[in-house]
């Protein structure tokens, strides 16, 4: 096959005899210009920076913003106090917009009391005090941020309350000004204030509650700048700028981000010309990174409707060109400009001599290394082959000899030091240290000092309410030998047996978010007394309950020579913790009684009685995982194992039958207790759990959640959703079972999920009602919630007749009847024809 050549026509292959065939010379001059025309074509497109952004992307440039950054107002353009878009006035408002307007207190003692407070949560937060500004342009503190952030109503349109919020966060993200003789790298140091958590538009969109003042990062295209004049504030914002971003996780919903201002780049897609109209970025869209805290989901109006959006306020931690030519510009130009107005000091880079130098002996010490190990193991071979002993070289021998002489003992007492105070609470308790935790323990132990703790009380219970339980046990696992001493992390047992309320200055309530902590005198098992000040305990404790946990002893323990205790005991009789586990003496229910003996912490029950038709989250897991493997020892434990199963038994042959309109009328009722329902399965999932702990309380690495439908019986249940709109539902209902063993006439165990229609009688405890996303109430604007029941017995109600209404009997009986009936009219009309036949045969007689 020849291919032929597209100008000339001319074969592109060698001939013995080429034949000329006469062209024009102007087609082919023709031709030369269109190839010339699309090589210039290809050229132009090749080089374009975003023809390879496919195939090579750009990397993400991080913004360093110098003082240049501060961007000033358009010439002209003077703060007239008018409010933004969507928000009221600040003349509306009154004083609501001042943080803290509602505190009267001046005295000295409140502003001692709150700057101890702010200190300590800054210095939490990794954050230094506020730098000396007017009153006009200050920054604002990380207390203060989060007590604005906490006042802001979700899910609304801007409202005038909102503003606070945004402008204080607004000013802990703004770049610093020259006025205030920062470096152009401090803006950096401020955010973030916690660790950045990754995630998406739609986590924000589902569990606002879970994410409201975090810290996140929000990465997408940039779709939309839009600059906003902010009304007057306490913090010097005077505008701020809407980024509204295509989130690369494949969301359709877009993402609203404000910053106070834009980096070199961005700024440049919004001419000054433009303000205060928005303006849409033209492909290819830029992508940038902005890193803030979330602060709610803000209502709008789109073309499908009212819709929600998560609003991230922060500063652009990083921006992508991906082939912009104004982005990449200014960016160029900011990267020139920071290395040419840099200061330059005195270079202290070794010399290249040196380099070299150091280069050449580190590859003549690895050669020689090699070279000797390879030695070594020829002469190992060697000895093999030889069937002779091996010896190890005298120098690694020597080596080894010197390392043990020299470096085993301080190494052990190193050992032995830090063991002394592995379980030591000091480090994870900011603000608190020997001397301040010996004089709270001294006033807690003399009567006429302890109204005078009540402030140190409430904010070590505080402190140590935010540790996890994780931690608190690691160190109280570490514990030695030797006495415990002040800030020592200890196990607390014992009996109640006196407990008083103590009332959180009101000063300090909003900053703790704790309104009473708890003062307990506990019979440990020892026979010795405890002093203890803890959280808040249910409603239903009383004296002669049991508690247990792990605190921070407040006085240095009786070591074991003075007592008669063995030598790992400690004695202390004032200390403090957080989270206490509470085993009441008389349960209100058998229920309660087996989830207390089976290590649930009923302490948190009340708790989850107020996240009623919430999703599942964070503050569920410290009881959900645990109750699931509550549940699977009760269903499965039989009545002769001590010593609970005569409890298990007697809970199991007290069972409560309730349909799921009772668990949706009065759920609060219900919680905690076993229960026995029936329902039809529709789906089943297997659900992984990553946390070691999770999986100890659960027994394995997972448990099942099965999807099914209960009957409503003649109930007809009406929901309100958010728009206003009334869902009626009747019949049926969904509902939703966890349990740790997936049954076998439901599946296998070893799939992720199934699919089976079964009717089934399930027995278990019930946990909440819990609300999800489903299609029928989206489209209604609502979630739909359902009751939780984590199971524990499974029963298969399928009939196992084949046969179960005697339908074949019923056939039988039908089929004879019909030929009784039939045989019945045969019969009869047999009769009637004999009888017609006498009739007529009797009238002949007659007349003749």
């Amino acid at each position: 096959m020849r291919i032929p050549n597209q100008i000339n026509r001319d074969n592109l292959y060698s001939r013995r005899e080429r034949i000329s065939t006469p062209t024009q010379t102007y087609r082919r001059l023709f031709r030369l210009l269109l190839a010339l025309v699309l090589v210039l074509m290809v050229m132009k497109q090749a080089a374009r920076p975003g023809v390879y952004a496919i195939f090579f992307p750009e990397t993400m440039v991080q913004i360093q913003p110098g003082p240049s950054q501060q961007e000033p107002l358009p010439s002209g353009e003077v703060s007239n106090g008018e409010p933004a878009p969507g928000l009221a006035s600040e003349s509306q408002t009154g004083e609501a917009t001042e943080p803290n307007a509602s505190t009267n207190t001046t005295t000295d003692e409140w502003e001692t009391l709150q700057a101890e407070i702010a200190q300590q949560i800054l210095s939490e937060r990794g954050l230094s005090e506020a730098g000396t500004l007017d009153d006009t342009e200050r920054t604002p503190s990380r207390m203060e941020q989060e007590s604005l952030i906490a006042q802001i109503k979700d899910g609304t349109v801007w409202r005038a309350a909102d503003q606070p919020a945004l402008c204080a966060t607004l000013a802990l993200h703004r770049s610093p000004s020259e006025s205030r003789g920062e470096s152009p790298g401090a803006w950096n140091q401020h955010p973030p204030f916690e660790p950045v958590v990754e995630t998406g538009v739609l986590p924000l969109l589902q569990q606002p509650d879970v994410y409201q003042g975090r810290t996140v990062r929000g990465v997408g295209k940039l779709a939309r700048l839009n600059r906003v004049q902010a009304n007057s504030n306490h913090w010097g914002i005077d505008h701020y700028w809407e980024c509204w971003l295509q989130p690369e996780d494949g969301s359709q919903r877009p993402w609203l981000t404000i910053v106070p201002d834009l980096p070199s780049g961005l700024r440049q897609l919004a001419p000054a010309e433009t303000n205060p109209a928005s303006v849409d970025v033209a492909s290819p869209r830029p992508t940038i990174v902005v890193e803030g805290e979330f602060i709610k989901r803000l209502s709008y109006q789109s073309a499908n409707g009212a819709e929600l959006t998560p609003v991230v306020v922060g500063h652009v931690h990083a921006v992508r060109s991906n082939g912009n030519r104004v982005v990449a510009a200014g960016l160029r130009s900011a990267a020139r400009q920071s290395s040419t107005t840099a200061p330059r000091t005195q270079s202290n880079d070794v010399s290249i001599g040196t380099l070299v130098g150091i280069a050449t002996l580190i590859g003549l010490t690895l050669g020689i290394v090699v070279m000797w190990r390879s030695r070594v193991l020829h002469q190992r071979m060697r000895a093999r082959r030889n069937a002779r002993n091996v010896n190890l070289p005298t120098l690694l021998v020597l080596a080894t000899a010197l390392s043990i002489g020299c470096f085993g003992l301080p190494v052990a007492s190193a050992q032995d030091n830090s063991a002394t105070t592995a379980n030591s609470l000091l480090d994870v308790l900011p603000g608190f240290d020997l001397p301040r935790l010996r004089q709270l323990g001294n006033q807690m132990k003399d009567a006429a000092q302890r109204r005078e703790a009540v402030s140190e009380q409430a904010k070590l219970v505080f402190r140590l309410k935010r540790l996890s339980d994780d931690v608190l046990q690691q160190r109280a696992n570490e514990a030695s030998d030797s006495a415990a001493s002040i800030g020592d992390a200890i196990e607390i047992a014992g009996t109640i047996e006196s407990l008083r309320l103590i009332q959180v200055p009101a000063e300090l309530v909003e900053f703790l978010n704790l309104r009473q902590v708890v003062e307990l005198e506990i019979h440990t098992p020892d026979s010795a007394t405890l002093r203890l000040v803890c959280g808040p305990l249910p409603d239903a404790v009383a004296v002669g309950d049991e508690v247990s946990g792990i605190g921070v002893a407040l006085e240095e323990a009786e070591s074991s020579s003075t007592t008669n205790q063995s030598p790992t005991a400690s004695t202390v009789t004032v200390a403090a913790a957080g989270n206490l586990r509470w085993k009441p003496r008389n349960p209100t229910s058998l229920g309660w009684e087996v989830l207390g003996e089976l290590d649930v912490d009923l302490s948190r029950l009340p708790e989850i009685a107020t996240l009623s038709r919430q999703p599942l989250g964070d503050r569920d897991s410290t009881i959900f995982f645990s109750m699931i493997g509550a549940a699977h020892q009760a269903g499965t434990m039989t009545t002769d194992q001590q010593p609970l199963g005569p409890t298990v038994s007697a809970m199991r042959a007290a069972v409560a039958e309730v349909k799921p309109a009772d668990l949706l009328k009065s759920p609060e009722e219900w919680l905690g207790q076993w229960i026995v329902l029936d329902a039809e399965t529709v789906r089943w999932t297997r659900v992984a759990i990553e946390s070691e702990t999770r999986q100890q309380q659960v027994g394995q690495d997972h448990y099942f959640q099965l999807d099914a439908i209960g009957d409503l019986g003649n109930v007809q249940l009406k929901i309100a959703t958010g728009n206003g709109e009334t869902v009626t539902m009747e019949n049926r209902f969904p509902m939703t079972f966890v349990t740790a063993r997936l049954p076998a006439f439901l599946g296998s165990s070893d799939a992720l999920s199934g699919t089976i229609a079964k009717p089934v009688r399930v027995e278990g405890f019930f946990y909440r009602l819990w609300s999800y996303e489903s299609d029928f109430m989206a489209s209604h604007g609502g979630k739909q919630f359902a009751p939780l029941v984590i199971a524990g017995r499974w029963i298969d109600r399928t009939p196992v007749s084949t046969d179960p209404i005697g339908v074949r009997w019923i056939g039988t009986i039908a089929a004879i009847a019909v030929v009784m009936a039939i045989a019945g009219a045969l019969l009869f009309a047999g009769l009637n024809r004999r009888g017609d036949r006498r009739a007529k045969a009797h009238r002949g007689t007659t007349s003749l």
